[in-house]
């Protein structure tokens, strides 16, 4: 057979996703907005477009009202900083159990990989700057 007459190799493309533990540490990290990111990603690769629209529509809402009330009750209620980031990321783990814990194990059941906590901690990291950069912008607009 001539070179170029090879049949083509079969390959599988297969598309990682995030886990339930990635989602809980990276929010932790990141905030609101990178679980929202890690649950969209996760949609479109269960092949669920709409879902992972409607995921980033939530996380954006969800991050402006935890953001904002965090900043317009920091001097009137003392609790410690480190509750809110424990509560989303538990939220968020707990949102991906229940809405995505099936599809992940399946995922998971089919020998399908998973994305590493190198690209967890980069997510959790560029998501950190977004959202700093976004109470900034909103600081200034406000005039607080």
């Amino acid at each position: 057979m001539e070179p170029d007459q090879q049949q083509p190799h079969e390959t599988t493309v297969t598309k990682q996703i995030y886990t339930p533990a990635h989602i809980r540490f990276g929010t932790f990290l990141g905030g609101p907005l990178v679980a929202g990111y890690y649950l969209a990603e996760n949609y479109k690769v269960f092949g669920e477009p709409g879902k992972a629209k409607a995921t980033w529509i939530y996380a954006i809402a969800a991050t402006i009202v935890i953001y904002g009330g965090i900043i317009s009750y920091a001097e009137t209620v003392k609790i410690p900083g480190v509750i809110f980031p424990i509560a989303y990321c538990w939220v968020a783990f707990y949102l991906t159990e229940h809405f995505q814990g099936a599809q992940i194990n399946a995922h998971s059941a089919a020998g399908q990989r998973f994305f590493g906590w190198d690209r967890v901690i980069l997510v959790s990291l560029i998501g950190v700057a977004i959202t700093l950069a976004g109470i900034y912008i909103g600081v200034i607009i406000t005039g607080d």
